[in-house]
């Protein structure tokens, strides 16, 4: 071939093809060792629709809020005072109440973190966070009895309208206190018993279980499989090595070979001619 009879040709096909040899093993294990994803992670290459199909807003009418005022009231007095808990039941939505028989809800050991809720603004809210035909999501108020020792607070609420069109708290939790709390006496416990004198312990933290419907926790499993599905393996890192390398050396090795094939020729010109 007489594109090869030129030592400048035949340097120049080498190094492409030295190029294209480095290149394609490099893409190769890229593509064959990296790791695609899950289809059960929401980061991975199959995501579902179903969770972004959310009900139409509707408005949260006169006549819905007195019912759903109605049963604030009912539910924070029974089940968040801790009294007559009973009768809560009745205004319990299916997620709350799930797992649990009606005796072992009587018995008061029950998902909703007690607070010693007085009789002023039960039922009241300050934020509406959405509206739908069978569910309203509020920040509801919470007022604590007088020289209980606790303060104002604000409540995540969810509450569902049920099949026979009777509205239920289905979601229960403190999440906010607002200011110090009330005085209480320095020789009597708290309203709850909960701590010594003059300590009391703030529901809706570390031993409050967090039971919303909608919302669930992840689980270990759809966890891991979350973790394997963004976990990238280790020989696709030899794809962005390569190339940084490719363009070191590249560039280096060309400049190598530039400069002593300028040195020969120079040395070849300054060579006593016989």
């Amino acid at each position: 071939m007489r594109m090869l009879d030129s030592p400048r040709r035949r340097r120049r096909v080498f190094l492409v093809l030295g190029a294209v040899g480095i290149l394609v093993p490099l893409i190769f294990l890229g593509v064959h060792l990296s790791t695609p994803g899950s289809p059960e992670n929401a980061n991975g290459p199959e995501v579902s629709g179903a969770y972004l199909n959310t009900p139409k807003s509707v408005p949260f009418t006169a006549q819905k809020r007195r019912a759903v005022r109605r049963v604030l009231a009912r539910f924070i007095s029974t089940a968040v005072a801790r009294k007559d808990v009973g009768s809560s039941w009745a205004v319990t939505g299916p997620s709350l109440r799930a797992g649990f028989t009606r005796r072992q809800w009587m018995s008061g050991e029950i998902p909703v973190a007690p607070y010693p809720a007085s009789r002023h603004g039960q039922g009241a809210w300050d934020v509406v966070d959405y509206s739908y035909p069978k569910k309203v999501s509020l920040e509801v108020l919470v007022f604590p009895k007088p020289h209980s020792g606790y303060s104002v607070a604000t409540a995540d609420v969810d509450v569902v309208k049920g099949y026979d069109g009777r509205w239920r708290v289905d979601y229960w939790m403190i999440t906010k206190f607002h200011g110090p709390g009330t005085p209480a006496p320095a020789d009597s416990t708290s309203a709850l018993s909960e701590g010594p004198p003059n300590v009391h312990q703030l529901p809706g933290k570390k031993n409050s279980v967090r039971h919303r419907a909608g919302r669930p926790q992840p689980s270990s499993a759809s966890a891991a499989a979350a973790s394997n599905g963004t976990h990238v393996g280790k020989a696709w890192l030899l794809v962005p090595a390569g190339i940084l390398g490719l363009i070191v050396v590249l560039p280096l090795t060309f400049g190598i070979f530039v400069w002593t094939r300028n040195r020969r020729a120079v040395a070849e010109y300054r060579r006593p001619r016989s």
